[in-house]
């Protein structure tokens, strides 16, 4: 059906992809070699031999894994050829083309390479339907053809300062630092202290107060760990999303972003599975929120969150996601959490207030560690309440409503606020659930899935069920069905 000639191969660098997985396998074999002690001549020949044998076949498959992978690009369709006892070739139509996404680090462009990744909506979420490394040279080819390339119709470009809020504030990092730091170190000081007292020194063993006296410097340690490694974290997440840039071209939105890593992702607009505006706890507190997108067949265990927007103001995020997604942010008609449901939303910070209760009882068990139990105690309790604050604020702001082109689910995961806005086509299925007590009160619980990642799902509590019914039989949901 087609031209031997017209497939070409890829770039080398696929060779050392591949070793790279295998890279233990070899480090193994070479490690037995030095670890193991021959008897005589013939133990040593015998083992060298193997071991020689062992690399010399890995290195021979991935040779032949390059040799036989090719691939052929036209206006329509992408082709790849594979495999070394089985060969294979398979076609992926651009129409059935979700995400594609342009890649490469320090090591790659060395070499001259660029990875390409290429999801369809039959794709598992763990891993991309197409991947592999070509020049740089023949990447820009392929971008040519299967996206055009005209100017973009719309472009945002975030702003340092909101990439550097979004790095700290987002899946709140921050708010784990601002309690996790101040009881350590508040502990460690008092432990420390109280290990010094003459009292406590008399009433413990002599063994425990030896290892009492090393209490600080240990804290001091892991305080120092802790901050070091959620800097490291926040350097990593900034440098992954820094020159953050969005842009719309014609069918495709292009996010291009990264300093050390270079990513350029075009995601196909009609496959848009939701777009998302996520508000941590500290965020909402400055008033801020981020944008980003989820593309049908694709899943965030492949390393792309899809961020378009990063931390700015509610009606500059709005603004621009409809213009860069073409969704329309406002809803026509919108149901909230039924009244006096909000027991529902706190009555796990409420079950977290028996903690810093008990140790305010403990105090009285254990007088000669007064000091630092009242501590815990008073951390517990403002973590208790900062979460108890956060769950109120939920069961205020939580909601389902429609617009002409999308069902719009606002609910929370963990301590962050997230709003969906799910195209009508894209939706997987809606589940409607009730327990018996709510069987009583006529409310229930609301589950959209979504073509996303594995059973990537927004659920909202205590919705009253005759409204909720009456809003799913006048959205966009009904008209389509009839259709």
């Amino acid at each position: 059906m087609f031209e031997e000639k017209k497939f070409r191969k890829t770039h080398p660098y696929s060779i050392l992809r591949h070793l790279k997985i295998s890279i233990l396998l070899i480090l193994l074999s070479m490690l037995q070699q030095i670890l193991f002690h021959p008897q005589n001549i013939l133990e040593i020949i015998g083992s060298l031999g193997i071991n020689a044998f062992y690399v010399m076949a890995i290195l021979f498959y991935y040779l032949s894994t390059y040799g036989n992978l090719k691939y052929y690009v036209d206006e329509r369709s992408i082709y790849i050829r594979e495999g070394v006892f089985i060969h294979r070739m398979y076609r992926i139509p651009k129409k059935k083309i979700c995400t594609i996404v342009f890649y490469r680090d320090i090591i790659s462009s060395l070499f001259g390479a660029e990875k390409i990744s290429i999801d369809t909506p039959s794709g598992s979420y763990k891993k991309f339907d197409m991947e592999s490394y070509f020049s740089r040279r023949n990447a820009r080819k392929i971008r040519e053809k299967l996206c055009e390339q005209e100017t973009g119709q719309t472009f945002h470009r975030s702003r340092t300062a909101g990439i550097l809020m979004m790095s700290a504030f987002w899946s709140n990092p921050v708010t784990g630092l601002i309690f996790i730091i101040p009881v350590i170190n508040g502990v460690g000081k008092l432990l420390g202290k109280e290990a010094a007292n003459e009292m406590v020194r008399q009433s413990i063993h002599s063994q425990w107060f030896y290892y009492a006296r090393f209490i600080s410097p240990a804290v001091a340690t892991l305080t120092a760990i802790i901050l070091l490694s959620w800097s490291i974290s926040m350097l990593l997440c900034f440098l992954r999303y820094v020159r953050l840039c969005t842009y719309r071209l014609q069918e495709y939105l292009v996010i291009v972003r990264g300093l050390i890593s270079h990513h350029m992702t075009y995601i196909r607009l009609n496959s848009l599975s939701s777009v998302n505006i996520d508000q941590s706890l500290l965020m909402r507190l400055l008033r801020v929120k981020s944008c980003s997108v989820s593309a049908v067949g694709s899943g965030k265990l492949k390393g792309d969150r899809g961020m378009i927007i990063a931390a700015d103001k509610t009606d500059k995020v709005h603004r621009t996601m409809t213009e860069l997604t073409g969704m329309d942010y406002h809803a026509d008609k919108i149901l909230r959490v039924a009244k006096k449901s909000v027991f529902a939303y706190i009555y796990l910070p409420l079950l977290g207030l028996t903690l810093p209760t008990a140790l305010f009882f403990l105090r009285y068990l254990l007088p000669k560690l007064w000091a630092t139990i009242t501590f815990m105690a008073y951390l517990a309790l403002l973590v208790v309440i900062w979460w108890l604050l956060f769950r109120i604020f939920c069961y205020k702001e939580s909601h389902i409503g429609y617009n002409a082109q999308s069902l719009i689910v606002c609910c929370f995961h963990r301590l962050v606020l997230k709003k969906y806005y799910i195209p009508v086509d894209n939706i997987q299925k809606i589940e409607i659930s009730q327990s018996f007590f709510q069987k009583r009160s006529g409310k229930c619980n609301v589950k959209v899935y979504l073509y996303f990642e594995k059973r990537a799902v927004c659920r909202i509590k205590q919705l009253p069920l005759p409204q909720l019914l009456r809003l799913l039989a006048l959205s966009p949901l009904t008209e389509k069905r009839e259709k």
